[in-house]
């Protein structure tokens, strides 16, 4: 078993790597997961305790799972008034059929965009659904 304080950097290292991975080319969300990612590691540094400490690794291993499998990122094409969204295989492997046909927004730019109620438009999937325009 590794040390507690590799580890931890072991699931820093992680979780900025699965959110470049996540938000490559939308430089706004890069900084603020960045930001966001070290004010958490900071609040926490001075933790002890064995059992707080596994579950604030739980914590990092859910959220990487998260930033890798749960979040999904679509384009607003304007002309068609619907996001483009690309599904990866690994996302709709774990999408059942309410998932795969609902699409929550993150950001509040995006919320202010929902009064026009543009539709999502998945474009690539393993999964019959594709192609479907939904909402």
């Amino acid at each position: 078993m590794s040390s507690m304080p590799a580890r931890v950097f072991s699931g820093y290292r992680r979780l900025f790597r699965a959110r470049k991975i996540l938000f490559t080319g939308d430089d706004r969300a890069m900084k603020e997961s960045r930001v966001a990612l070290r004010t958490e590691f900071d609040k926490n540094r001075h933790a002890t305790g064995t059992t707080h400490l596994e579950g604030l690794l739980v914590m990092v291993d859910e959220a990487e799972d998260m930033l890798l499998n749960g979040i999904v990122r679509g384009e607003l094409n304007k002309e068609k008034n619907a996001y483009e969204v690309k599904i990866k295989k690994e996302h709709a492997e774990s999408m059942d059929s309410e998932t795969i046909t609902h699409i929550d927004p993150i950001t509040s730019e995006t919320s202010a965009n929902e009064s026009a109620k543009p539709n999502v438009v998945i474009t690539s999937t393993n999964n019959s659904s594709a192609g479907k325009d939904t909402r």
